[in-house]
């Protein structure tokens, strides 16, 4: 039987033989506290996290914790200890530069919200979409993530959105486009990949897959990235329960209606309705 000291060597060395990688990274448990603060500065009605805090007091403790997130994914140092002076300033740049574009997202936010109540029949109100839709959540972590994502920022992005994802059961890549006014309701099980392309006025429902079809390689047999694998979306369609929509080709036109369940490989033509039905996929083209 191996000691306690054995052991621990031995996953010391192994972790350092077979994880080769970032010494420093963003802290998971700092995310939290960056979403958060994010819900302070875009919706100060609702978060406010004490009666002594202002907008100005809320934005820049999220530009202090946002900087060092960034300065561990950009450049894999500590902030407040390994910063250089230039890094430092990077880390303080780019985390301005997201403040920068919160009044934009604020407005794409407010249209979430507008769409989800207009779109469903059950909400009562603003107040209750804010306060209890997790689809709006994933949405707003996105669309701060997506902001980073193209700033070019590493990992973090991408542990924003797995954040959401935890909390919420949408898993959107940042990466994806999603335009104005997206409702996601009921939240649960959908999945929006990187080059996926979302229009405005879209409500997806529970279990929808924007999916890659294949995954296209170079002659050495890696995969190609950053190419367009999954599907684009059209202004005013309708995604509804567990459909599935695959390839980087695949177009669904405006104005279109996906049924529940099903399985689209190819482009659906604006103003289509596409139904399940006994193991086959119908089309039927509205009038």
């Amino acid at each position: 039987m191996q000691t306690r000291d054995e052991i621990a060597r031995r996953l010391r060395e192994q972790s350092g033989q077979w994880f080769k990688g970032r010494t420093c990274h963003p802290e998971p448990e700092q995310i939290q506290k960056i979403v958060e603060a994010m819900q302070w500065v875009l919706l100060p009605n609702y978060f406010k996290p004490n009666a002594d805090s202002t907008v100005i007091t809320c934005l820049d403790k999220f530009h202090e914790a946002l900087a060092d997130q960034i300065h561990r994914g950009r450049f894999q140092r500590c902030l407040e200890k390994d910063s250089t002076p230039e890094s430092r300033q990077i880390a303080y740049d780019q985390a301005e530069q997201v403040i920068q574009a919160l009044p934009e997202l604020q407005q794409l936010m407010y249209d979430d919200i507008a769409e989800t109540y207009h779109g469903d029949p059950a909400a009562t109100g603003y107040d209750e979409v804010i306060l209890t839709y997790p689809g709006l959540l994933a949405l707003m972590v996105y669309r701060i993530a997506h902001v980073m994502y193209r700033m070019g920022i590493p990992l973090l992005p991408r542990m924003m959105t797995e954040y959401a994802h935890r909390l919420t059961g949408v898993d959107i890549h940042p990466g994806a486009t999603l335009g104005r006014g997206v409702m996601i309701d009921h939240a649960t099980g959908i999945v929006i990949g990187e080059t996926a392309v979302v229009g405005d006025h879209v409500k997806i429902y529970q279990g929808v897959t924007l999916g890659a079809l294949y995954f296209p390689r170079d002659e050495e047999g890696f995969f190609l990235r950053k190419v367009k694998r999954h599907p684009t979306v059209e202004d005013y369609a309708v995604l509804y329960a567990n459909s599935t929509v695959l390839g980087g080709d695949t177009v669904i036109g405006h104005h279109s209606v996906i049924g529940s369940n099903a399985w689209i490989t190819e482009s659906v033509p604006p103003y289509s309705k596409v139904l399940y039905q006994s193991e086959a996929v119908v089309k039927i083209k509205s009038p």
